[in-house]
């Protein structure tokens, strides 16, 4: 048996239990018809279905979230393997009672523990990068709430400071608190933020990206990307009197986008016929056969046009200029539009959007994240006659669309995006990251890369079993969260802010979190070193 259950442990603490038992019997262990039961102190704490059938000699790992007991002193966990059944009481299976002892001691309060009880009271939704967990063995902890950002670096409410490759969601390009986006902030503050007239800056900001954007002759605003997605899915509806929308691609979370996912895990009720189809990103072959399937119905086909996230462990495909050519002459030969979510891609690819690198001028473009360089700010732009025919037909108006102070940070980022290759210096940090990551997964014998655009990449695992590969992934979100390095399934995304330094203590977390996952592949030991939930790989 290896866990992760260290001597002592603070009191009323969430934590995640992670146990590897072996199957030391001569019968297999039946998913679903064996299970543990968990007892702490002699009561019932939980039962644990098996994740899956474990044969003789092989073994299983579990984990199972928990908070540990208030009362100081000593205190035992037991565990017992039991065959279900319908009929009366589970049986243990004549194997011993696996026990595991450990003391409960006081816990000085923190503001994150605080914090973080009042989301779990609230049932708030916010991501907290261990799921809630603060405390670790080695005593460094887990970041959940900040207190301020600068350049590349966040500092937490305890003080510590974490080089951020998030950067608020990709919002971030030209880092935290970027003087020039402040001092225009700052000198927008003596008007109100939301005005009943429309402010100057919202046709000024719009004509400029017009004026940035080929073939882009209008514009409107939404406060993040799902607005703009949302108000161009309806504005090719409404252009086209078809109700299709073919996609490939995140394109935020309104009924529209997440209706295919269903009414259990969304709210959103289902219907007889979706009306948004998924593709695969580079599959033309896939996408004339649904243009084929839905020939007169389509209204667009959609889609994040580079480096698009296909799933926790990649692939993130760079952008295909063939691939680009071939369905914007498709969708125009059934008489759709090519709408083209850059909202990532959007000031960060080489030539400042994927439609300036390949040339491929789709009918609508929908911006965001670093359209205003940290600001709530998004925007719609496309063909002037699409505009003129329906824009007044899709009941588009939200409330803060013209937020003066977004306004303002989005008219000075579009000037130095005019000034600055930003998309060199972001790509210029990012191969250089990239390079330094790989060299080390290999001076470790670690199966891992980064994959993607410099701009947007990703540390994958060569790692054909997914339940091993989750284990190793988690591992290494563990240790660099530990390290002062934040991320989210290993997702990285480099700014201007990032330098340096910055690289340079990067590389460190990254050597010590695949340090450790050498220790923890050696013997199968992941148990052992794992305190977090794992995340998705």
């Amino acid at each position: 048996m290896t866990h992760n259950f260290p001597a002592q442990l603070p009191g009323g603490e969430v934590r995640t239990g992670w146990l590897t038992l072996e199957n030391r019997t001569t019968i297999e262990w039946q998913q679903g018809k064996v299970k543990l039961l968990i007892d702490l102190d002699g009561a019932r704490m939980l039962e644990l279905e098996l994740p899956h059938a474990v044969a003789p000699a092989k073994c299983v790992t579990v984990h199972w979230v928990f908070r540990t007991p208030t009362a100081t002193g000593s205190h035992e966990l037991q565990i017992v393997v039991a065959e279900q059944s319908l009929t009366t009481r589970d049986h243990p299976l004549g194997l011993p009672r696996v026990s595991i002892t450990f003391e409960i001691v006081d816990a000085s309060e923190t503001v994150t523990r605080r914090l973080r009880d009042q989301v779990y009271g609230s049932s708030a939704r916010c991501w907290l990068p261990a799921d809630g967990m603060t405390w670790s063995n080695d005593g460094l902890g887990f970041p959940q709430f900040a207190r301020e950002a600068r350049g590349c670096r966040i500092i937490d409410v305890e003080g510590r400071q974490y080089i951020d490759y998030l950067m608020g969601w990709g919002c971030g390009l030209l880092g935290y608190a970027n003087e020039r986006i402040q001092r225009a902030v700052g000198d927008a503050l003596k008007s109100a933020s939301i005005l009943t007239l429309t402010h100057h800056w919202m046709p000024e900001v719009g004509e400029t990206l017009c004026e940035m954007f080929p073939g882009a002759g209008a514009a409107t605003f939404g406060k993040n990307g799902s607005d703009v997605c949302t108000a161009a899915v309806r504005l090719a509806r409404a252009y086209t009197g078809r109700p299709v929308i073919l996609f490939s691609g995140y394109h935020g979370w309104q009924d529209w986008y997440v209706e295919r996912l269903g009414f259990s895990a969304t709210g959103v009720p289902t219907r007889d016929e979706m009306l948004a189809v998924p593709f695969e990103f580079n599959n033309l072959q896939q996408v004339t056969e649904l243009l084929d399937l839905h020939h007169g119905r389509v209204a667009a086909v959609m889609l994040e046009p580079g480096g698009p996230l296909e799933g926790s462990n990649g692939p993130v495909r760079e952008a295909d200029p063939i691939f680009l050519k071939e369905i914007a002459a498709l969708a125009h030969k059934e008489g759709a539009l090519l709408i083209f979510d850059e909202i990532m891609s959007g000031f960060r690819h080489p030539g400042g959007s994927v439609q300036h690198a390949t040339g491929i001028v789709p009918d609508l473009t929908c911006l965001g994240k670093a359209l205003s360089a940290g600001m709530p700010l998004s925007a719609l732009i496309g063909r002037r006659e699409i505009f003129a025919s329906a824009i007044g037909r899709i009941c588009y108006e939200p409330t803060f669309k013209g937020d003066v102070y977004a306004l303002a940070a989005a008219r000075e980022a579009l000037s130095i995006y005019r000034e600055q290759d930003v998309p060199a210096l972001v790509c210029g940090f990012g191969n250089r990251l990239r390079m330094a990551i790989n060299d080390l997964c290999e001076n470790l014998h670690i199966p891992a890369k980064v994959i993607g655009p410099p701009y947007r990449m990703l540390v994958v695992f060569a790692e054909p079993d997914s339940r091993r590969r989750t284990l190793m992934k988690t591992l290494v979100q563990q240790e660099l969260l530990k390290r002062g390095v934040l991320t989210t399934q290993l997702l990285l995304l480099p700014s201007v802010a990032h330098d340096d330094k910055a690289l340079e203590r990067t590389r460190r977390a990254f050597e010590s979190a695949l340090t450790v996952l050498a220790e923890a592949m050696d013997g199968e030991r992941f148990a052992a070193y794992l305190e977090i939930p794992p995340v998705p790989a």
